[in-house]
């Protein structure tokens, strides 16, 4: 079910998306693979919450992967197709970069971090056009 959030507060979500994308960088340069991995997904949602609420004044609360109905009608269907194909590769490994006992590598910090930034850049670009 999504929430409803005051437009005004998309700009937030962007300061926290790019936050965890720089921790992730930092994780990954001092082989905290995990963490990584846990910020890249992190801020890839925020980035996805930033779009959602500058333009529909409301984010996704419930499954993280709602957050994909509510920006389909924001992008266009090429944009839409490259940043679900990110997002679902980042949700897929938000259970197990956090939950799971398996620890994540460095491969999967380098794949979290370049789907989460090619988010942020689509969302920034969007957000200022």
């Amino acid at each position: 079910m999504a929430k409803p959030v005051d437009p005004s507060k998309a700009s937030n979500y962007i300061v926290k998306a790019e936050e965890a994308l720089d921790t992730a960088v930092e994780s990954l340069k001092n082989k905290r693979y995990n963490s990584a991995v846990t910020n890249s997904v992190h801020s890839g949602i925020s980035a996805l919450d930033a779009l959602t609420t500058k333009f529909k004044g409301k984010r996704g609360a419930d499954d993280h992967t709602e957050v994909l109905s509510l920006v389909k009608g924001i992008l266009t269907p090429s944009e839409y197709d490259e940043i679900k194909k990110q997002f679902v590769s980042l949700i897929n490994m938000k259970n197990l970069s956090e939950y799971q006992p398996d620890l994540m590598d460095e491969k999967d910090a380098n794949n979290a971090i370049k789907w989460s930034e090619r988010i942020l850049v689509k969302v920034k670009a969007k957000l200022t056009s």
